[in-house]
């Protein structure tokens, strides 16, 4: 196609110009639809249907770009509502996730749940949003923080089978004892475990209480007399109580760790009262725990589990955003526990928001590049590396031509695919109020903190 750019008319000949021969003199610019895109017809007549509030720009067509999870899986452009975020600092991914699954989520009545990682300034980074929100940010630290209890009773005693079952107590207190443990359990400490849970569970309920998991400790170290697999077993000397302590003595000790140790107050007390769970916006504020801490990781496994739980019972769309979603794949049984609350998404209206720096963050083998692989909505910023930037092309079928793009993509440009949609370049668009709530340069800068101001 082309376009021309008017030249000014000769000073003589009005005849001329009356006629429109000037017109055709003007001077004549070549072009194509690959470069002028916009001006395609095909390509603006096909642009699809708009989904919840507008993300930001196509850079090709000049048009709104929406990415609400739950609008895209009503309209059938996705199999799976969960949602990928990466890119390298300070390319604008964070920005998009607290606008677009945030803060304009909450406002199309949505329940959103942030687990924030990241310290600014003895704050989260999410508090601002929480503000805005009229929210109190929920804060984990070992000593004055919030807990959750591992076995607290609205989630289910027992996991569901298949992949994409229920996560149950059971499940979780596995994957606590394991990483306590330091290794697989032998078939006589799961025994040991399983039946400490199902005592602790029965000296609680007799003493009109919640088991927390001191009561599964001091049932590892005292088991009932039931305890024993079988009957004839105990009546022929086979196996006795000292034998089922013996096999569960050490992970006790383990465990303890969990109690007095360094990763005490975290998920061995009852849930804490102040918890609001019907709030439009909680954010789990995890930037208190160390950084290389496995508390970190479950804390996330054990919030995204007591969530899916209680929501199972309500209806209502929701949001549950990983922030350094790359800490997941630190525990792989945190991982294999969030990819199954992740599967069980659709059942209770519930989005993953996972958000990573780089694909090379994770392990090709782990569950927690499954949860990667399984997003139907995926967001590329900026991947300066050559290595990561083709692994993200490889990944997610982007056009090869886009390898020296990744690398230099301006601040909050990035790569959007949608389902098996053809891949957009897709500018982020903010408000004022958003560009405040986005901002993380506080420190840098000198500006105040806004909980400091108001």
């Amino acid at each position: 196609m082309s376009t021309t750019t008017p030249t000014p008319p000769r000073p003589r000949g009005r005849l001329r110009q009356f006629f429109g021969r000037a017109e055709l003199e003007q001077e004549t610019i070549f072009t194509s639809t690959r470069q002028a895109a916009a001006l395609n017809p095909a390509v603006v007549a096909t642009h699809p249907a708009l989904a919840g509030p507008i993300t930001g720009i196509d850079l090709a067509t000049g048009q709104p770009i929406t990415t609400d999870p739950h609008a895209l899986y009503d309209q059938g452009r996705i199999t799976s509502p969960n949602v990928l975020v990466l890119g390298d600092i300070s390319s604008g991914k964070s920005s998009l996730v607290k606008t677009q699954y945030c803060v304009r989520q909450v406002a199309c009545g949505k329940q959103v749940v942030v687990l924030d990682r990241k310290n600014q300034q003895g704050h989260g980074e999410y508090e601002r949003a929480a503000t805005e929100c009229g929210v109190v940010p929920v804060r984990f630290a070992r000593t004055g923080g919030t807990a959750i209890n591992l076995l607290d009773p609205r989630i289910s005693t027992t996991s569901e089978s298949g992949g994409d079952g229920r996560v149950g107590q059971d499940r979780l207190l596995l994957m606590v004892a394991e990483h306590a443990h330091e290794r697989t359990l032998t078939s006589r400490q799961r025994y040991a475990l399983r039946t400490a849970h199902a005592t602790a569970l029965q000296r609680a309920r007799a003493a009109g209480r919640i088991a927390t998991l001191h009561d599964v400790v001091t049932a590892l170290y005292d088991p009932a007399p039931d305890a024993i697999p079988r009957p004839h077993l105990r009546d022929e000397g086979l196996v006795t109580c000292p034998d089922v302590i013996t096999w569960g003595l050490d992970l006790a000790l383990d465990l303890e760790r969990f109690i007095t140790g360094d990763l005490s107050g975290l998920i061995d007390q009852a849930t804490s009262d102040d918890l609001d769970l019907t709030a439009p916006l909680i954010v789990f504020d995890t930037s208190a725990l160390p950084e290389d801490s496995p508390a970190l990781s479950l804390v996330m496994a054990l919030v995204a589990t007591f969530l899916s739980a209680v929501w199972a019972h309500r209806d209502g769309q929701r949001l549950i955003v990983l922030e350094e979603g790359y800490h997941t794949a630190r525990l792989d049984k945190v991982a294999s526990v969030l990819r199954s609350l992740a599967k069980r998404g659709r059942g209770i209206g519930l989005s993953f928001v996972t958000v990573i720096h780089h694909l090379s963050d994770i392990r090709e083998d782990s569950d927690a590049m499954s949860l990667v692989r399984e997003a139907g909505i995926v967001h590329v910023y900026r991947q300066s590396r050559e290595d990561d930037a083709a692994q993200a092309l490889r990944q997610f079928r982007l056009p090869s031509s886009l390898s020296t793009q990744l690398g230099a993509l301006a601040q909050g440009v990035h790569v959007l695919r949608i389902g098996h949609e053809p891949a957009r370049m897709v500018q982020h668009l903010r408000t004022p109020l958003e560009i405040e709530i986005t901002d993380t340069d506080q420190a840098m800068t000198g500006r105040p903190h806004p909980t400091e101001t108001a």
